[in-house]
């Protein structure tokens, strides 16, 4: 049997009965016969039944344990573009809905841990290399096609394709389409949502690097103000005092002591404090050189000439906490060594500038005035999803929502750039209490990790268990929103003892829809998210 694009839409169409619960809905053909779907500039390469714990993907994501239809192929709008992508479809229980996976950093390889938890949930799930291979950004030099495919269009045609080959097996039409991710994954989601609002009907958009050009920017400004300046670099031990001091000034702003700052934007805690001896250093005090560097990551880039801020700066309440300030903004302490510093650099070096690898760009040369301006002419349209008027979504069937996270403590994407988007698309989407909603996670790192509570069912690297509980399930939330159309104000954070759930439960913490913030109701344990309301800044009471 041959299927095309017609007979996709038919079978949409003539479905004897939509699909009324999230239960077990079987497939109409077998998996197999998906290899002769006709579809746009598509080649299916695997159409195959795969049994529970058959399939072990690459690297540590462990194996598949949903019996499903691996449908695989490749897309190719253009001709050097070659499009990776799976969709993964259950050959029992479907829900109904699909849920397509994102890709963090430069991707370069199919998320099959995103796929393997949207079958756990009932799920048909997808991902895509969105073009190329390896996570790095090599593939750049001499293939501006390629760089179009990463920046949006791949992530477009994965979600068309696999709406197709969905329809296509179950013979009937998809009830919801829902994307959920993080890092670069939160921009394609923001992406998706302003370049083709009829692609998904919800988005969880997780601390995203939607001000592409700008972000990256600032990853080369940390890496001028730690290498430029000779004393200058910072080491863990005296971040871990930069974090200490910064908790000794703030914890206690929020009415709990807990190693945590509710919001880190009330902190006033400055560097200068922690200096040095005159003429001496020491493990845990700043040298002249050091406090300026921790203040310039702290501010974030600005234009030289114009003084216009490019990118907000970072927090330091965990500045020395593990996955944090060491591994993402100082690293060793060499140029071009920590996470920021190979990103921003490949950016700057592979993409704008187009240079081969394995030759190298020198991070000294950045310019944050022409350059920058440079850069967004070249390259803004491409990866920038910071367009804030998302009326085609919020009107898209009345039902196009969005739930925005991101963890205060971030140091890799500034938690103000979330906020200054969602602020941005508050004043230019009136309304947008209906259809948007921001959580801000105290503590938490990026996409996960850090001193505060950092599991609400995110990630299944956050290793929440998925009870589907809407106030402690960040997804059921979003599921609850489109299709009851009950909006979240709460959801419910976990922390585990040495984030690791087999040890317990150390504290949970509600985590309130922005602008408003968890506050202690003055009874009961602090570590209880029972005995805290969520208020309105200036001590308003939620109503």
């Amino acid at each position: 049997m041959t299927f095309d694009a017609i007979t996709i839409r038919a079978l949409a169409i003539f479905a004897s009965a939509s699909i009324a619960s999230a239960t077990a809905s079987a497939a109409s053909v077998s998996c197999e016969s998906l290899a002769t779907l006709a579809l746009t500039d598509t080649t299916i390469t695997i159409a195959a039944t795969v049994p529970a714990g058959t399939f072990d993907p690459p690297g540590p994501t462990p194996p598949v344990d949903t019996a499903a239809c691996r449908v695989a192929g490749s897309i190719k709008p253009t001709s050097d573009s070659n499009i990776q992508f799976e969709v993964w479809m259950p050959l029992s229980g479907w829900n109904g809905k699909f849920l397509s996976a994102g890709e963090g950093g430069y991707a370069g390889s199919i998320n099959y841990g995103g796929i393997a938890d949207a079958l756990r949930r009932g799920y048909a799930g997808g991902s895509t290399d969105t073009g190329h291979v390896g996570g790095t950004a090599d593939f750049a030099p001499g293939h501006p096609e390629k760089v179009v495919d990463f920046g949006w269009r791949a992530k477009h045609l994965q979600a068309a394709r696999s709406k197709d080959i969905i329809t296509a097996f179950y013979g009937a039409p998809i009830q919801h389409s829902y994307f959920s991710s993080c890092s670069n994954g939160g921009r394609q989601a923001l992406m998706e949502v302003q370049r083709f609002p009829e692609d998904y009907d919800g988005v969880l958009v997780g601390a995203p690097a939607n001000d592409w050009t700008h972000l990256f920017a600032g990853f080369v400004w940390n890496e001028q103000a730690l290498f430029e300046t000779t004393g200058a670099y910072v080491s863990a031990s005296k971040l871990a005092a930069v974090q200490a001091a910064t908790l000794a000034t703030c914890d206690a702003l929020d009415g709990v002591v807990d190693g945590v700052v509710e919001d880190p934007r009330k902190c006033s805690f400055d560097p200068a404090t922690l200096a040095c001896p005159a003429g001496t250093d020491g493990a845990s005090c700043l040298t002249p050189p050091q406090i300026t560097a921790v203040q310039k990551i702290m501010a974030g880039p600005s234009n030289p000439r114009t003084g216009a801020h490019i990118f907000p700066g970072y927090f330091t309440s965990a500045a020395g906490a593990p996955g944090s300030w060491p591994l993402w903004i100082t690293g060793p302490a060499v140029p071009g060594a920590s996470v920021q510093a190979f990103f921003g650099n490949a950016f700057f070096g592979r993409i704008v500038d187009e240079i081969p690898a394995p030759g190298v760009w020198d991070y000294t040369s950045l310019d944050f005035d022409a350059d920058i301006a440079f850069t967004d002419a070249k390259e803004a349209a491409t990866f920038n999803a910071t367009n804030p008027d998302l009326s085609a979504f919020r009107q898209r069937n009345r039902q196009g929502r969005i739930i925005m996270w991101h963890g205060w403590e971030d140091p890799a994407i500034s938690a103000l750039s979330s906020i200054n988007y969602f602020e941005q698309m508050a004043n230019a989407n009136p309304g947008n209490r209906s259809f948007f909603r921001l959580f801000m996670a105290p503590g938490m790192t990026h996409c996960g990790g850090g001193p505060g509570p950092n599991a609400f069912g995110q990630s299944l690297a956050q290793a929440r268990p998925l009870n589907h509980d809407p106030e402690n399930d960040i997804l059921s939330a979003l599921e609850r929103w489109v299709e009851q159309g009950v909006p979240p104000e709460r959801v419910v954070a976990v922390k585990y003892v040495n984030d690791n759930p087999a040890l317990g439960i150390l504290r949970t913490r509600p985590l309130c829809a922005y602008p408003k913030t968890a506050v202690y109701v003055g009874s009961g344990s602090t570590d209880d998210a029972a005995n805290f309301d969520c208020r309105q800044p200036n001590n308003g009471r939620n109503d």
